[in-house]
């Protein structure tokens, strides 16, 4: 049956390939017969429909990610959307991606010692009580650690912890439907707990990378913070509310609880050790120089994370990481992804696209009010990551957009561009994006059991991301 099932499985993922590619080969095909304009000049139609083209091969994975990310550099070049292949790279020289690849080393850090579990047990101790409050407990360290480590890293690094509770059922039925409400909760936590500081998530990077360079505005660490750390305050315990009403987890025996809470306790040692405290202090380090980043830009945050970075790989007996250990949790796919989507990007905007596609997409009349144009972008994102679940590639396609749009509206560009990438980071209307496909794996739960759950909390962010977004800009006056 399940040799039945894989065949079945694989002939979808074929006729999905067969329709992407077709897509990109159409949309390269037809590019020279479309008419440019003043508002559309060659670059700029040829960087739409290479665009297209592009999204149309990540989302159906006609080729690997990591060669279609390859193969739109020279689709950029040849096509003339820039003048030099160092222009279709450019995104490469961006910090960003430094950062990046220095967070991969710090998760995998955090991954080497039990300083995670411990703060997980800490909360099931004084949470713990029952199976929902389990869950809130495993959401909320999934959330924390997720404000300094990237969301994918923060949801792979509980799943074990989940699997491992799960086991404790001896019923199969309620192992299932436990399971698929903490399955559900995981990745939902790792985002919203994203959006707490800029090194939560990429997309907050790449956020006030974009509003730099398009706007010669910026938002700071701290400000960062106190427009995503109320977020996520309000957001978290909302969305644990939601997926725990409408996945009630199975109730459990409070000393079935309590033996699973002392096997976790049995794993720990009693006290930190060396090394474990090493972990936490240059972390807590980066943390205050982030922070300090804030009024001394000379504390530039890609900087500051290769420097924590490089501290764990000294030599003696604090070393934390080997380059083994750095090489096996760096992931080429998302640094790829990530620059070529930078890239593409400045070609946007370099090209003219971004006043087009803020003609096409944004309406010609639209109120002065951020309030509404905050919420307005909050449902145009949620809509879009349902046909377009790639994140960098919507933001790079909205950013110079929407920056333009909020030229003619009235609105500080700095409070929409935070906006959109604090939605662009909840992506889990659909279990699509790389953070609920880890759990959607485990096949605790169906493709649309998520948005039973997950349309509520992003109908919730909506409103809260709109009324706390415009407050805060006042009171930061950005």
């Amino acid at each position: 049956m399940s040799t039945l099932n894989e065949k079945i499985h694989a002939l979808e993922l074929r006729k999905l390939a067969i329709l992407g590619a077709t897509i990109a080969a159409v949309s390269l095909l037809i590019m020279q017969h479309v008419p440019t304009s003043e508002l559309l000049p060659m670059p700029a139609r040829n960087t739409l429909f290479v665009l297209i083209a592009v999204i149309a091969l990540l989302v159906t994975e006609v080729f690997p990610i990591g060669i279609v990310c390859l193969l739109a550099v020279p689709l950029m070049y040849f096509f003339k959307c820039t003048p030099s292949v160092p222009g279709a790279l450019s995104g490469f020289t961006n910090p960003i991606l430094y950062f990046v690849l220095a967070s991969f080393g710090i998760s995998e850090a955090l991954t080497v010692v039990p300083v995670s579990k411990r703060l997980l047990l800490f909360l099931m101790k004084r949470g713990g009580k029952d199976t929902k409050r389990l869950m809130l407990a495993i959401m909320v360290v999934t959330a924390l650690l997720s404000s300094i480590m990237s969301n994918v890293a923060a949801a792979a690094l509980f799943v074990p912890v989940v699997l491992n509770f799960l086991d404790v059922y001896e019923n199969e039925e309620d192992r299932n439907k436990t399971g698929r409400s903490y399955m559900i909760g995981l990745p939902v936590a790792s985002m919203i707990g994203g959006m707490m500081t800029p090194a939560g998530s990429s997309i907050n990077m790449l956020a006030i990378s974009m509003l730099e360079k398009n706007a010669g505005m910026t938002i700071t660490f701290v400000q960062w913070m106190f427009i995503g750390i109320p977020l996520t305050i309000v957001l978290l315990p909302i969305a644990w509310l939601i997926c725990s009403k409408v996945f009630p987890p199975a109730p459990l025996e409070k000393e079935k609880i309590e033996a699973y809470v002392d096997s976790v306790t049995a794993e720990i040692p009693e006290k930190m050790g060396a090394k474990e405290k090493y972990v936490v202090i240059v972390l807590l380090g980066m943390l205050i120089l982030w922070i300090l980043s804030s009024w001394f830009p000379v504390l530039q945050i890609s900087a500051v994370a290769l420097i924590g970075l490089a501290m764990y790989f000294l030599p003696g007996p604090l070393r934390v990481l080997t380059w083994k250990d750095f090489k096996r949790s760096a992931s080429i796919e998302a640094f790829l992804l990530l620059g070529v989507m930078i890239s593409i990007g400045n070609v946007i905007s370099e090209s003219g696209l971004n006043l087009w596609i803020a003609e096409v997409i944004f309406p010609k009349a639209f109120p002065s009010s951020t309030l509404l144009v905050i919420g307005f972008i909050a449902v145009m994102i949620f809509l879009l990551l349902i046909i377009i679940p790639v994140a960098p590639a919507l933001f790079a396609m909205l950013s110079g957009p929407l920056i333009a749009f909020c030229g003619k509206v009235g609105v500080s560009p700095a409070i929409a561009m935070a906006a959109l990438g604090l939605c662009a980071c909840n992506c889990y209307l659909l279990p699509l994006d790389t953070v609920p496909v880890i759990t959607y794996s485990t096949g605790y739960y169906k493709m649309f059991d998520m948005p039973k759950a997950t349309v509520w909390i992003q109908l919730v962010m909506i409103v809260i991301c709109s009324l706390w977004l415009t407050a805060a800009g006042g009171i930061l006056g950005i």
